[in-house]
């Protein structure tokens, strides 16, 4: 922090976070911040970038507010980076719309001076979404790679844990204040990442959790690093938006090759057909930004606990390991199913799932899920167990 992020702060709160003006700002300004502040009305419209509500926010947010959050970051222990600070990341400064302010929980890993990648998916993974997430996390880590996720169920935290697995430095990204109890099953995790690492966030303390700032983090995911690896997505999700913002920043894509009747690969095999980096194991990526010598690399052991272990929208994801010698219902390839058909299929595992929830999930109406949950159980795909409960045959 430095006397200039006060005014760092009051330009966020004015203008909003995220706004494509930001860099602009900085470059006319840099380190004379303080001059649009104390200008006022006559230097902001002098200046000629800002809208009339913009002037009229701006006018109207005292820099007493900008204190009140440096107060409020100190008593939490937060670290606050403006965009003017050597320590503030150079490949974020480089995007149109970097944030202005960082809010810190740990440290920052020197990302000017290590590659780093982004890794992300669907919220609802599988087994073999985790499992990959976590490995490439776990393999990255151990090449000195800096893992950026979003924190968020499935996949974004498998990435983390696969770093934390093997002691390495993670960023995570929040959409919200770093004090917002955001996902209780995630709290001890984000803890440990910011024993090597750092959660961050361009919110303010005290930011709640809402839908409108998420796909505006993702911007931050992206722009962090050099490259993005996407694991599972669907076709429409939060993923692809990171995708866009990616490609718009100039960033490398990569995605992992999965099964063509899985909906939650269906967007990264599309990504691979529009040109992404296939990536089959972690030296796709590795081998890409490193000097790989040519020594055996041993990719680490990853236990099969620690795998099931992560927290994950999908309930129920597909497992193939065994506990005795009982074959373990797995999701049968190669089926003649319709996009509705997949989805309503895929949400259902080893364990019981009710309708309603499969609707909930599928945001498909309950009538038609239970249409296409008959279709599945007269192709012996499901079975009834309890009532309206549903499990893989």
């Amino acid at each position: 922090m430095t006397d200039k992020t006060k005014y760092y702060i009051w330009l966020s709160l004015g203008i909003g976070f995220a706004s494509r003006k930001s860099t602009q700002i900085y470059s006319a300004y840099e380190n004379e911040i303080e001059q649009l502040y104390e200008g006022g009305e006559r230097e902001l419209r002098y200046y000629g970038i800002f809208s009339e509500q913009e002037i009229e926010r701006l006018l109207h947010t005292d820099i007493s507010a900008a204190e009140k959050i440096i107060n409020n970051c100190k008593e939490l222990g937060y670290e606050i980076l403006d965009i003017s600070e050597s320590k503030y990341p150079h490949n974020l400064r480089s995007i149109e719309d970097a944030p202005l302010v960082l809010y810190v929980d740990g440290k920052m890993p020197p990302l000017d001076k290590i590659y780093s990648v982004s890794i992300i998916g669907t919220r609802k993974a599988t087994v073999y979404g985790i499992r990959t997430a976590f490995e490439l996390g776990a393999n990255l880590s151990k090449k000195g790679i800096c893992v950026v996720s979003g924190g968020a169920l499935g996949i974004d935290c498998a990435a983390h844990r696969g770093v934390l697995h093997v002691s390495g430095r993670t960023v995570c990204v929040l959409g919200c204040g770093l004090d917002v109890d955001y996902l209780r099953e995630n709290k001890a995790m984000r803890k440990q990442i910011t024993e090597k690492g750092a959660v961050i966030s361009e919110y303010p303390p005290g930011t709640p959790v809402s839908a409108h700032n998420f796909p505006q983090r993702n911007r931050i995911i992206s722009g962090l690093t050099y490259g993005t690896v996407v694991v599972e997505a669907p076709l429409r999700s939060g993923s692809m938006i990171t995708v866009n913002f990616a490609l718009e920043q100039c960033r490398d894509v990569f995605a992992v090759m999965g099964n063509i009747d899985s909906p939650y690969s269906e967007g990264t095999n599309a990504l691979i057909k529009e040109g992404a980096i296939p990536v089959t194991s972690y030296k796709d990526i590795a081998e890409y930004y490193l000097d790989v010598d040519d020594r055996p690399d041993k990719p680490v052991d990853i236990p099969t606990e620690a795998v099931l272990a992560v927290p994950n929208k999908l309930k129920t994801p597909v497992d193939t390991t065994k506990t005795d010698n009982t074959p373990v219902p797995v999701h049968k390839e190669n089926l003649t199913l319709s996009e509705e058909e997949k989805t309503v299929y895929y949400l259902i595992g080893q364990e019981p799932i009710h309708v309603d929830k499969i609707a909930e999930m599928s945001a498909l109406p309950t009538h038609k899920v239970l249409r296409i949950i008959s279709s599945l159980e007269i192709r012996d795909l499901i079975k009834n167990i309890e009532g309206r409960n549903y499990v893989l045959n």
